[in-house]
Order: C-alpha cells, then sequence, then structure tokens
C-alpha cells in the first residue's frame, strides 16, 4: 500500500477543512482528486507531503507513518502545488543541481549532472537546461517542475492543479508526460476540471466540503448510483422486431432507443442489471431471430454527469444547497 490515510481531521478555529477523510492508494495507480475549489482537495494533498499536521488521524506513507518519522516518510514522495516551485533567475540545470543537494544526493558534479542529463531527456527538457526559467514558457516550466519532482527516485509522485494556465496543446503534453511517469510511479492528481481528470485517472476521489463522498473508478461509481450496467447497441433491422427481440432477455431492465446515422438499423441504449451479463445471450437471440448485431459496447457515464449527480446527492442528504462553494483553506 502506498498511502493510508485515517480518519483525516484538519480545523482552523471554528473552521472545519476536513472532516474524516480515509482512503487507500495501492502502488502504481493514478489517482484523480475531484472537486471544486474549498472542498478539501489541496488540505489533503499538503497533509499526505507533510506540509501540515491534521488535528487528527493519521497518514501511512509506504508503511511509514508520518507523524512518527516524517523525514523517511518525505523521501518516498514529491509534491508539486500549483505554483511550481522554481527560481525564475536560475538556469535549468542550476535549479536541478540545487534540487540535488535538498535531496542530499552527494557525488561529484560530473556525476550529478549525468545524473540530470537522463532526468531532461526522460521529460523532453534536455535541449532548455542551459536557458534561464524566466525565460521559458508555461509549459516548459511545468516540465521543468516535474523533472525536479524526480530527483532523488521517489516513488509517489502528488500534483496540485498541474495544468492551470496551459494552453491546449501544453495540456495533452501533460497528459501524455504524466502517462510516461505512471509506469514507474504512484500518482496523485488534483483538479476541478473533468476531462483533465478522466484523460489520465482510472479511479476518482470526490470531494465536497471537507468530506470525500465517493471513491471509485467511474464505471463502478455510476453502477454504485444507478444500480445497473449499460450497454450501446447497433442492429441491422426493424425496430419492433429488435424491441421484441430485447424483451425476451429477462437480464435486460429497460432501453431506448437513440439515433444513429446508419441506413436500415436501429440504435439503443440497454441498461441491464448488475449481476450477471447478458452480452452472450443479446447475440445468440439476435441472431437465432436473423437481426445482424452491427455494434455492441459499453456506455461509457460522463465524468461531468457522475460529479453532478454525486455532489447534489451528497447535498440534499445533508442539508446543504448543490453548488455552494466555500473558499480553499
Amino acid at each position: 500500500m502506498a498511502i493510508e490515510v485515517s480518519h483525516l481531521v484538519k480545523r482552523y478555529g471554528e473552521k472545519t477543512a476536513l472532516n474524516d477523510v480515509s482512503f487507500r492508494i495501492e502502488t502504481g495507480e493514478i489517482v484523480g482528486f475531484l472537486g471544486p475549489n474549498g472542498a478539501g482537495k489541496s488540505t489533503t494533498m499538503n497533509i499526505i507531503a507533510g506540509l501540515r499536521r491534521p488535528t487528527s488521524g493519521s497518514v501511512q506513507i509506504n508503511g511509514i507513518n508520518m507523524e512518527e518519522a516524517p523525514l523517511e516518510a518525505k523521501r518516498q514522495m514529491s509534491y508539486l502545488p500549483e505554483i511550481p516551485p522554481l527560481y525564475l533567475d536560475m538556469t535549468v540545470e542550476e535549479q536541478l543541481l540545487f534540487a540535488c543537494e535538498l535531496r542530499g544526493m552527494t557525488g561529484k558534479k560530473g556525476e550529478l549532472l549525468s545524473y540530470l542529463e537522463e532526468l531532461c531527456r526522460r521529460t523532453d527538457v534536455a535541449h532548455v537546461k542551459n536557458r534561464l526559467i524566466r525565460n521559458l514558457s508555461k509549459g516548459y516550466r511545468q516540465r521543468i517542475a516535474v523533472t525536479q519532482m524526480l530527483v532523488g527516485e521517489p516513488k509517489i509522485l502528488i500534483l496540485d492543479e498541474p495544468t492551470v494556465g496551459l494552453d491546449p496543446r501544453q495540456i495533452r503534453e501533460f497528459r501524455d508526460l504524466i502517462g510516461e511517469l505512471a509506469r514507474e510511479h504512484t500518482i496523485i492528481l488534483s483538479s476541478h476540471i473533468l476531462p483533465e481528470i478522466s484523460s489520465v485517472c482510472r479511479r476518482v476521489l470526490v470531494f465536497e466540503r471537507g468530506r470525500l463522498i465517493a471513491d471509485g473508478e467511474t464505471a463502478t461509481l455510476q453502477e454504485k448510483l444507478t444500480g445497473r450496467k449499460s450497454l450501446q447497441l447497433t442492429v441491422a433491422g426493424e425496430p419492433e422486431r429488435v424491441e421484441l427481440a430485447l424483451r425476451s432477455i429477462p437480464g435486460i431492465l429497460s432501453f431506448t432507443r437513440v439515433p444513429t446515422g446508419e441506413a436500415d438499423a436501429v440504435s439503443y441504449q440497454v441498461d441491464t442489471s448488475l449481476e450477471g451479463d447478458v452480452r452472450r445471450e443479446l447475440f445468440g437471440v439476435l441472431s437465432r431471430n436473423q437481426l445482424p448485431l452491427l455494434l455492441l459496447k459499453p456506455v461509457e457515464f460522463s465524468l461531468e454527469r457522475l460529479y453532478l449527480q454525486l455532489t447534489d446527492e451528497w447535498a440534499e442528504e445533508s442539508g446543504q444547497a448543490p453548488g455552494e462553494e466555500a473558499s480553499e483553506v
């Protein structure tokens, strides 16, 4: 287990920033923290990184208790805040050598430079290593900050709103970089931008007003909310015959016809029960009725729709107005 968070509470006077937050992250996972400003994402990340102490609760990093052995726990990870911690009057190489010094890396300068050259190749910044950081674009500064994170080979990377201020091309390039890093690291990525989370994270933790209100893969959360799975299918045939065939399959709870651009074919969203898999029976029934199946795939649940449904349901249960936003603590 890379990260284990147990019953975190963080209060500032009468203000409760985190309220009994618990979760686990396994080694190699990419986990997205999702929620509006003030939801508790950054507070949680700061506590995990050892930058703030919780009022109560505990954090373990690769089995090391943050409260009992903070330095040893911090050596396991790197944290990138929303504003990258870079010295603009340094060159990229000087910044990275400084990071090596902060990490306690010893050795001859030539050996460190060789080590940093390899890190720069991994993040595609080797060609700017002799330039002043102030003269680099926002996208390159983010890459330099990520390169700095990798100094010392941390096992866990924590990134808070890493694509804020980047243009669409830079965002795409940054997503590709995160995908590469995910092969060797456990990654936490926070954002309030839904496509950002869905593009790189399979698992999502949803925060709302200091509470963790949902935790799971998008598809799993969809099933938890709706109590069913959904399929999209396109069939060559008349709607009456297709719908008669669908009604004959016990595992199908309901179906809705959706537009299709194909001639002589109809499409449906089919909702099925969580128990069992209707695909084989569906194929068999359509085949026996001479209704060629042109397309069959799971319906991807919109993360935006999922997020709104989760937060609205939580607000209704807690008696708070949906969409009400607090300031980030």
